[in-house]
């Protein structure tokens, strides 16, 4: 038989009332420096216009992330500068359904010491309903101004992706429609792939990745384990305009190039995308 991947055997083996956090404006200003925002095509943005409106481009959706983009003119007033530079920086709080409260810088220094906006990315786990956030802006001298509709905070409904399920007893399932331009999260048992797991150093040196691709097209894949071994969750973007979705799955030995796979047979796991 011809071993190719994704041709080979399977082998059985935060809804809470809003809470303003008060950010010391040394620590806002250790935030505001560069950092890179890593997003794909179809990301959803939230925008937040000069002009004090919001909305949401595009959905979001549990299993992805949402960009922030915010126009920094929406908080003005805190503006002190130091030799010669911008010595203020805004930032973003937020929390999921009501849980622990995160933040990121939403402004950075430029070459020129000067605040540019960071649009910064937020992941939404699965399960996820409700992502709530507000601003603020500090100064280094002390000034302090907040962005939060007036205390009520942001509020924006995440929805929820089809999930498609690998489970230890090699039964699988799909929940809700899997839909082209949205996601379809993968929630693997690492039970299923049991071969080839090395250790280096004591340490794990093996991987399991999901394989897929659109109507027969080009194949890509995304980690399942991370480096010590553990699951780790994966959403796959399903291509607008796709009608079908081949899934499959590989462990890896990373020192002697061991793999088995996990494709139905090597028929792969195949859904109709609507």
């Amino acid at each position: 038989m011809q071993r190719t991947p994704g041709n080979t055997l399977r082998r059985p083996t935060l809804a809470a009332a809003a809470r303003i956090l008060v950010l010391s404006t040394a620590a806002l200003l250790a935030l505001a420096t560069p950092a890179a925002a890593a997003t794909t095509a179809g990301t959803p943005v939230l925008r937040f216009a000069a002009d004090g409106t919001d909305r949401v481009d595009g959905t979001l959706e549990a299993g992805r992330s949402v960009l922030v983009d915010y126009d920094l003119a929406r908080l003005a007033q805190c503006r002190n500068q130091y030799a010669g530079g911008d010595a203020w920086a805004i930032g973003v709080y937020y929390r999921i359904d009501g849980g622990p409260i995160a933040t990121q810088p939403v402004s950075r220094l430029d070459e020129n010491r000067h605040n540019v906006k960071a649009p910064v990315p937020i992941d939404l786990p699965l399960g996820a309903h409700d992502l709530e956030l507000w601003f603020h802006a500090g100064d280094r001298a002390g000034c302090s101004e907040y962005d939060s509709r007036s205390g009520a905070n942001y509020h924006y409904a995440i929805e929820q992706p089809a999930v498609a399920t690998f489970r230890a007893d090699w039964s699988e399932s799909v929940s809700g429609p899997i839909r082209a331009g949205h996601g379809l999260a993968i929630r693997y048992d690492l039970a299923r792939l049991p071969q080839c797991r090395e250790t280096y150093n004591g340490m794990p040196a093996w991987r399991i990745d999901v394989h897929y691709r659109f109507d027969g097209g080009p194949v890509q894949s995304q980690a399942l384990t991370g480096s010590s071994g553990e699951p780790v969750p994966a959403t796959v973007d399903v291509a607008p305009g796709s009608r079908r979705i081949e899934l499959w799955f590989q462990v890896t030995g990373q020192r002697s190039g061991c793999t088995a796979y996990d494709s139905d047979f090597g028929a792969n796991y195949a859904y109709a995308v609507a």
